[in-house]
């Protein structure tokens, strides 16, 4: 027989071991001794009237189910005291180990800070208010809590996980390409790397509710439809084929009668659908096409090739001169719904009409230049109006055109955002144009016409219904009833196609001829029955489900802008998921941050 010699990796192994059970142990003793040392003293401000041996009893009967607890219940309620005993702090070591982070998570990530920023403002904060100090460090938060922390909030967000019956009757969806984080493998380790990558938003309304958001392959009709359809299958299950209603913009990939994304999730749902084609997106249109016009064609994503555009870059640091009066009543909107380049837009709009421009407004600026948002386009406009003294006749028109046509139904549009209105915006739109001359009408009307989603007949038809006069909701009603009679809603899948508008109408329902043969039911009223739907018209429906749907779809903008900034943050698709959710969690529970009343829940 042979004895070996010591293992001593394995004897260290499991000293170390022991050390560390019995500094458990120790740990615990010591943890339920402050709990007892904090409890006794309590009982010397019980009222008077009570006997000493009654409060000595009393407090061993309290000590004595204090020792009963489990160390889990004592860990929990540490986290409601603190002792500033050094005992304390040497047992109360583990004091973060347990605790959720989950507000403090989810506003780093709202901010945008890293993990190593984080630790550092809280813990400096928290030694300022004295809760983390030399002897008792018991509450520091380290950056791989906080790490920790967003990674779980970003998890549980999920909408799958929080089992919720999700049935969504309109689904808006808008897309771009995003610079995004991918990572790759080489050899033994991953490297990250920005790739160009197509991202589709999908939210839910009404109500504006973040669904999620896909990748297609490609940015043609098939690939994307192929995406969304995938998604909402997977997130809906059966309650997919109650989608009765779909908003995007008006690019032909989403709105061809053929093959367009919506016709194509028509078919996959197996019936019609309410067409709500962006208005916000469509008000931009004639004014990016008249500016082409009078000042020439862009050169980049940010410039344009004439005088005009090229002023534009700079105009901010013009002085502000005597300039025309345009007159224009813009309908009445609260300021604190507006971002600042809606707000910019319409204060000025206010400033040219008065003929005065307040040092205030002069110094603001009017926002970027991007071809993908006219909205600064037009602010940028209107400073430059301002600012110029022999005005050319183009930079007249144009600033005019801003004021009249597109600030007038930017704002119409954006105050009465529901479906109900989009017919009455669209025939604004019309009717305030009609001031142009011959050849500038030949340049606007036929991009309204191109883009003329809400005369359709089963728009209009939303909007007569929701007339403030009664015998309109009635014609309304009589059309309904023969769309019925001469299209049942067995006969499956109609075409979807612009109409010809009749830009000389002086109502918004004589915008098309109703004699045409192409008038159809809206999808939206197919499930209601007559007698439901003369109830409705018996007086102004207000509050009903149908009408609650956006006529734009600025709620997806804001989501795309959220997915964007993931993009070139985090690496794959569900920590971008992870990231926006919460994001909007944070800006749900706060929504505003300026005074301490926000903080209030």
């Amino acid at each position: 027989m042979v004895i070996g010699g010591t293992d001593y990796n394995i004897t260290r192994r499991n000293l170390k071991s022991l050390e560390r059970k019995h500094i458990r142990t120790e740990r615990l003793e010591k943890k339920k001794e402050v709990e007892v040392n904090r409890i006794i003293p309590t009982f010397n401000n019980l009222d008077s009237s009570l006997s000493s041996n009654t409060e000595e009893d009393e407090g061993q009967n309290q000590i004595s189910d204090m020792n009963e607890k489990s160390d889990e219940d004592f860990t929990s309620h540490s986290k409601q005291t603190k002792s500033n005993s050094p005992l304390a702090a040497k047992s109360f070591k583990s004091y973060t180990r347990g605790l959720v982070l989950e507000n403090l998570a989810e506003a780093c990530d709202r901010s945008g800070v890293s993990d190593r920023s984080a630790s550092l403002i809280v813990n400096a904060v928290l030694k300022d208010f004295g809760l983390v100090t030399e002897e008792d460090q018991s509450n520091i938060i380290d950056r791989s809590k906080i790490r920790r922390e967003r990674k779980r909030c970003r998890t549980g967000l999920d909408l799958k996980k929080n089992n919720q019956i999700l049935v969504f009757p309109g689904i808006y969806f808008d897309g771009r390409k995003d610079k995004t984080v991918t990572s790759e493998k080489r050899g033994s380790r991953y490297y990250t790397k920005k790739v160009t990558e197509e991202h589709i938003v999908i939210i839910a309304e009404p109500g504006s509710k973040y669904l999620g958001h896909v990748s297609p392959i490609s940015g043609n009709a098939n690939s994307i439809k192929t995406s969304i359809v995938s998604f909402l299958k997977n997130l809906l299950g059966a309650n997919f084929n109650k989608i009765i209603a779909v908003g995007c913009d008006g690019t032909v990939v989403n709105t061809g009668s053929k093959n367009g994304v919506i016709k194509q999730i028509e078919i996959s749902v197996g019936k019609s659908v309410q067409w709500f084609i962006c208005l916000l997106h469509a008000n931009e249109l004639p004014l990016r096409h008249l500016m082409q016009e009078l000042d020439g064609k862009t050169n980049d994503p940010r410039g344009f090739t004439g005088l005009i555009g090229k002023l534009l870059v700079k105009c901010e640091q013009m002085p502000i001169v005597k300039f025309e009066i345009i007159e224009v009543e813009l309908c009445p909107i609260d300021s604190k719904e507006l971002s600042t380049d809606q707000k910019y837009l319409y204060e000025m709009c206010l400033a040219i009409n008065s003929g005065n421009v307040s040092p205030q407004l002069a110094e603001k600026q009017p926002g970027n230049m991007s071809h993908s948002r006219w909205l600064t386009t037009a602010n940028r406009i209107l400073r430059l109006y301002v600012a110029t003294e022999n005005v050319s006749d183009s930079l007249k028109i144009l600033a005019e055109f801003v004021v009249k046509v597109y600030a007038t139904c930017w704002f119409s549009i954006k105050y009465q955002s529901s479906c109900k209105y989009g017919s009455q915006h669209l025939f604004l739109m019309i009717k305030s144009s009609r001031y142009l001359p011959h050849r500038l009408k030949k340049i606007v009307d036929p991009v309204i016409q191109r883009n003329s989603y809400f005369a359709h007949s089963e728009n209009i038809l939303l909007a007569m219904l929701a007339d403030s006069r009664k015998y309109i909701r009635e014609l309304a009603l009589r059309r309904i009833l023969k769309c019925r009679t001469s299209h049942p809603i067995e006969n499956g899948i109609r075409e979807f196609k612009v109409p010809r508008i009749n830009f000389e109408a002086e109502e918004y329902w004589d915008m098309i001829d109703w004699q045409q043969g192409d008038i159809t039911e809206p999808p939206l009223t197919k499930d209601i029955t007559e007698a439901a739907l003369r109830e409705m018209i018996s007086e102004v429906p207000d509050t009903i489900d149908i009408l609650k749907f956006p006529c734009h779809t600025q709620a997806v903008e804001r989501h795309i802008k959220m997915v964007t900034e993931a993009s070139s943050l985090v690496c794959g698709s569900s920590s971008r998921d992870g990231l926006i959710r919460a994001r909007i969690s944070s800006r749900e529970k706060l929504p505003r941050i300026e005074t301490k009343k926000h903080f209030y829940q």
